[in-house]
């Protein structure tokens, strides 16, 4: 039987599950879920100044996610970069809401005493509305909200939404400056006979030959993508990533600043579909936009606890 060492951090653990072939359960949709739970919403900052405005709505979330059965939860930190908070009227608040942000899902964690979850911080090239900004300043407000997480006590920093080879180097050199191990997070939707990057269009297939080769990425995976398609991205990037990888897909709809929860997947649903990312190999389960905790709970109850090695 191992014996249980302090010393190795929550992140030394998660590497070696990883490493050892394990499957292991993200958290679901963060703002989405606060926004259910009555959290108020920005316009042109969505969830971002949550923690500054709802702190107790978002460490609830955060605990609530841990109960359910996650294992690595993402704090509220996927809109805090200066542009979109400037955009939302909370620009003289950035350093309090990045570092607050993850404080309060550190806090979530020594609460329920789930001492081995990892706490991961995030960034995103997200606009959520708002006009874009020029890669230099996208480059400043990244490393900027990188830098204040990973100060704060993140251990982990997830690049989300990501649409673009250009926004993606620019994530992974802020996470590379703060220090932080890095995850990739590539969100799809259909082309013309392949899967495409959101919104840009670009390929994946030129996007994951690309990130074959950024030595700094731990982990890749397809997110904030439709459910039912996320397979398909899943397949392309097999083809080019031997590395783990991972899916949280996202279900419903936006309406800035509000997430439409009409017709989403249910739980059962869900575990379904994500026996099939399994089967493909993917290591990192967990849930984007409009899924929640019941999804979280079942997919450790049915889906994830038969995949541990």
């Amino acid at each position: 039987m191992a014996v249980y060492d302090p010393a190795v951090t929550p992140m030394d653990r998660l590497r070696r599950r990883l490493a050892a072939g394990e499957v292991v359960l993200i958290d679901g949709g963060t703002g989405t879920e606060i926004e259910r739970r009555g959290g108020s919403m920005v316009e042109f900052a969505w969830c971002g100044a949550a923690a500054l405005t709802n702190p107790d709505v978002v460490r609830e979330v955060h605990e609530v996610y841990l109960d359910a059965g996650a294992e690595v939860i993402i704090a509220n930190n996927f809109a805090t970069a200066r542009h979109i908070l400037r955009q939302g009227g909370f620009e003289d608040h950035v350093e309090t809401i990045n570092r607050r942000g993850v404080e309060l899902a550190l806090a979530a964690r020594k609460a329920t005493g789930k001492t081995d979850a990892v706490v991961a911080g995030t960034i995103s090239p997200t606009e959520q509305g708002g006009p874009p900004v020029s890669l230099d300043e996208l480059a400043a407000d990244l490393n900027e909200a990188a830098a204040l997480q990973a100060e704060a006590g993140a251990e982990l920093l997830i690049l989300e939404m990501m649409r673009s080879i250009e926004t993606a180097q620019i994530a992974i050199d802020a996470g590379m400056t703060a220090g932080l191990p890095i995850w990739l997070g590539w969100s799809c939707e259909p082309g013309e006979g392949e899967p495409q990057l959101y919104r840009t269009g670009d390929p994946l297939a030129a996007a994951m030959a690309w990130a074959a080769e950024q030595e700094a990425v731990e982990v890749i995976t397809v997110m904030h993508t439709e459910t039912e398609f996320s397979a398909a991205c899943l397949d392309v990037v097999n083809q080019y990533w031997d590395g783990p990888t991972g899916v949280y897909a996202h279900t419903g709809d936006w309406q800035p600043p509000h997430w439409i929860f009409d017709g989403t997947i249910t739980p059962e649903e869900y575990c379904e579909v994500a026996k099939t990312w399994i089967g493909q190999g993917a290591q990192v389960i967990g849930g984007c936009c409009g899924i929640g905790p019941d999804h979280i709970e079942l997919l450790a109850e049915t889906t994830i606890r038969g995949e541990r090695v």
